[in-house]
């Protein structure tokens, strides 16, 4: 077997070995500037570590004694360039960023195993994605069709055979967790194709080990947790209609999770950040409301983020009264929110730094002035730190609705109250100052208003 000649070496590189390792190689091109190493947590990264490379493009990180098993990225500036393996041995490579390949690996038996298994795994799903379109639209009658049909298995079991002898082989490292997680779904023989999104939907997380915890230092849980949701949405649903099966998607991937308490937290927190995103209300508040994390028989002083997160959802879900806000005036006085006469009032938290902010500020100002649409004033709050920014970011938006800032960023008592976590974010109230919507988008607003009955 191909992978035998190294076996005899892998057998040193447990996940429980706490040598000191390095990570180096060169990047050809890249001559005395940064480079920085990131380390995976889900979908995201976080910094580990940064060096210069020299004259000849060479850079060299030594990683701690503690530093997790994982996957690992190398970046310039905020790109990251490509993912690795560390899992406690030295790592050698070369890489060219203009071939837009993965690197050339000089020494990591993991990584060479790991790079392998990426180059087969994307030629088999290039295949079997062209072969499952035929057998999805064409007549089943056809000899075509059956030539098809046993071609398509015959893939899905060589595929299958060679991942399993990876497995099988080399189960004590970091890649057979990786590959064991990431498989495709198998589809039987003779499989009936119109129930192949309901198929998707009842059998696809079947492989995933929900109690791998080393799973959640890769991308693998969040990569499945995409591919998942995407067998409940369709291009053609209504908001309504996308939340109700999404809903179900939730349900399902946080049931089977449910007996691990660092991997269920670490998808609930995954799917409340992605649903929030996108403004899928109804999703966060279906978690919110239905699910708490693992870890809540804690003293109250600690609790968790996620249960601070999932507390303010609840507090902040449409339907419930908001926070009032007080705004110091330069001469000592105190303006507070229901001073606001009108209906409707957006409170729009946003940064002078924030190029989102920037962005969405003209199409608000545009709606702000539309006499087409339910009349409402916007309480801007910034949660700048630097007055001279904030200032020029005022004359330069030149808007006329009410603008404030105490400038204690993150910390300020708006900020907090609201359970402002990024910018821009959006509050639209009525005059009892009960939710109404949290629009993501100006399109959201809009839609918002144009459905406003006045009272």
């Amino acid at each position: 077997m191909r992978f035998l000649v190294i076996a005899v070496f892998l057998s040193s590189f447990s996940l429980l070995s706490f040598a000191q390792h390095k990570v180096e190689g060169s990047i050809n091109g890249h001559i005395n500037q940064n480079v920085t190493l990131l380390e995976y947590f889900g979908d995201k990264h976080r910094f580990i570590d940064s060096c210069r490379t020299n004259q000849n493009g060479w850079f060299s990180f030594d990683l701690k004694k503690k530093t997790a098993p994982g996957l690992y990225s190398l970046a310039i500036g905020n790109r990251p360039l490509f993912n690795f393996i560390y899992n406690n041995e030295d790592i050698s490579l070369k890489y060219d960023p203009r071939e837009n390949q993965l690197p050339e690996i000089i020494f990591s038996i993991e990584n060479m195993i790991y790079y392998d298994y990426i180059t087969r795994a994307d030629k088999y799903t290039g295949k079997a994605g062209m072969l499952m379109e035929i057998l999805r639209y064409y007549p089943d009658e056809d000899n075509y069709y059956q030539l098809t049909e046993e071609h398509f298995h015959s893939i899905q079991l060589d595929f299958r055979a060679y991942t399993e002898r990876i497995q099988e082989e080399y189960s004590h490292t970091l890649v057979a967790h990786i590959i064991k997680n990431d498989l495709p779904l198998i589809y039987p023989e003779h499989f009936k194709w119109e129930n192949y999104q309901a198929y998707n939907q009842g059998h696809f997380l079947d492989d995933i080990d929900f109690n791998d915890t080393i799973l959640l230092n890769t991308n693998v849980l969040t990569g499945k947790a995409i591919d998942y949701l995407a067998f409940y949405s369709g291009s053609n649903m209504s908001k309504e209609i996308q939340e109700y099966y999404f809903i179900q998607a939730v349900d399902s991937i946080l049931h089977r999770a449910m007996d691990n308490g660092k991997v269920y937290d670490f998808l609930m927190q995954y799917l409340i950040e992605g649903f929030d995103m996108y403004g899928f209300d109804k999703v966060i508040s279906h978690i919110a409301g239905n699910y708490e994390p693992a870890n809540t028989c804690i003293n109250e002083d600690r609790k968790s983020e996620l249960q601070k997160r999932i507390e303010n959802l609840r507090r902040m879900a449409v339907g419930n009264v908001a926070p009032g806000i007080e705004i110091q005036r330069a001469d000592g006085s105190t303006f507070r929110m229901t001073d606001i006469d009108r209906d409707l009032i957006l409170v729009f938290f946003w940064a002078s730094w924030c190029p989102h902010c920037e962005a969405m500020v003209p199409e608000l100002k545009k709606a702000y002035s539309d006499p087409e649409l339910a009349d409402f004033e916007v309480l801007a709050i910034s949660i700048d730190t630097s007055r001279m920014e904030y200032s020029n970011a005022l004359s330069g938006l030149a808007t006329n609705w009410i603008n404030y800032s105490d400038f204690h960023g993150w910390d300020s008592k708006a900020a907090i109250d609201y359970s402002i976590y990024a910018t821009p974010t959006m509050f639209l109230l009525d005059s009892k100052r009960k939710i109404l919507a949290r629009p993501v988008s100006i399109t959201d607003l809009r839609n918002a208003l144009i459905n406003f009955e006045e009272p």
